[in-house]
């Protein structure tokens, strides 16, 4: 399923950015100040690790037309991206991030 939209992000918890299962091109950007840990998965289970391998640290960082393997060339047949606010994680308090995300 497509997916172009800003996604709100909660402090504290893994948001899933994916709308389904996406193996196109994904482009993805920062909205805000608040950094934000990135990690992929082969399904649509939740990250359980507290942090991801990739982090966006200020407006407008991300990418444009990249695939999830790509950038987690880890993850075999990584399918999803999940974000999750580090804010709290650095000790700065619990603030929601936003990410824009689009993807065939």
């Amino acid at each position: 399923m497509a997916r172009n939209a800003r996604i709100t992000c909660p402090a504290g918890v893994w948001t899933r950015l994916t709308a389904a299962d996406a193996a196109a091109d994904i482009s993805i950007m920062l909205a805000n100040w608040v950094p934000v840990s990135l990690q992929a998965t082969a399904d649509a289970t939740t990250p359980t690790d507290a942090r991801g391998p990739l982090e966006l640290m200020g407006k407008g960082d991300g990418w444009s037309e990249a695939t999830i393997v790509e950038k987690f060339p880890g993850v075999a047949a990584a399918v999803n991206i999940w974000a999750k606010p580090i804010e709290a994680d650095i000790g700065l308090g619990a603030v929601d991030a936003v990410i824009g995300i689009s993807h065939a």
